[in-house]
């Protein structure tokens, strides 16, 4: 009888030694799964951005050809925007950097300009899109049928 009345005394439940244990592996374990999600996360937004990037190209190429009229690609690096709209107005991420050679400006707004013409042909040149100053993506157009190629440039 002794013995019963020893197990009715006693609580059950965890001790704070094991609860300590417990919350430090949590701890622990989300410190080291964390950075890789917030990566690949990131990863996520770049390889989104840039397939937005390059349909806006394409869109602005295939609505010269069957408009009849030209319409240029434009970039506001002041802004950090972009688009075929006048005034442009997609954002570029604060992550990633412009670059290229030879793109006609507009006077008036200070745009950089692809135009498109509606025989296919265009007056501009490939992008360099470069993430975090370490990925580097080339988005080439064709200026003879106006395809746009995408590849992954050296970091």
């Amino acid at each position: 009888m002794t013995s019963n009345s020893k197990q009715h005394g006693r609580r059950r439940g965890f001790t704070l030694i094991e609860l300590i244990v417990v919350l430090l592996i949590l701890s622990v374990s989300v410190a080291l799964v964390m950075p890789r999600v917030g990566t690949g996360w990131r990863r996520l937004e770049d390889g989104d951005f840039l397939q937005q990037f390059v349909d806006t190209i394409r869109r602005a190429r295939l609505i010269a050809v069957n408009s009849g009229q030209p319409v240029a690609f434009r970039i506001n690096s002041a802004d950090r925007v972009y688009d075929f709209a006048k005034p442009a107005n997609r954002p570029i991420p604060e992550n990633v950097e412009i670059f290229s050679e030879r793109l006609e400006r507009d006077p008036e707004t200070g745009d950089f300009l692809v135009t498109f013409y509606p025989d296919g042909s265009m007056v501009g040149n490939s992008f360099d899109l470069v993430f975090d100053h370490k990925r580097t993506y080339r988005i080439s157009i064709n200026p003879l049928f106006g395809t746009v190629g995408v590849a992954r440039g050296q970091t």
